[in-house]
């Protein structure tokens, strides 16, 4: 049937979180999330190829990740590519995402 385009395994994970775009701050929840990108479920209309920052707490750590909105699904949310993490940002993913095949 389809294909799958996802480079990484993502986690099922639903967390609050907060994206930041052109309209300013949002609440909003990570649905799922890899080493690449995350799914944010909003209401709020967002446009595709926008930049775009998510913050959630991750354990401890609140982490803010900019990235790329790659895909928009109007009324359910939106996909993120993820541009490169920082060694912060990795250190605190790895206590909820398995390590990234080579």
């Amino acid at each position: 049937m389809g294909s799958e385009r996802r480079q990484y395994q993502r986690l099922v994970k639903p967390l609050p979180a907060t994206f930041r775009g052109g309209s300013g701050a949002t609440e909003c929840r990570v649905a799922d999330i890899s080493w690449g990108g995350c799914f944010v479920q909003t209401v709020t209309p967002v446009r595709n190829h926008d930049r775009t920052e998510v913050e959630f707490l991750v354990g401890d750590t609140m982490l803010t990740i900019q990235g790329e909105i790659v895909s928009v699904e109007p009324g359910i949310g939106f996909a993120v590519k993820f541009d490169a993490l920082t060694a912060d940002h990795a250190k605190a993913l790895k206590g909820v995402l398995s390590a990234p095949e080579a």
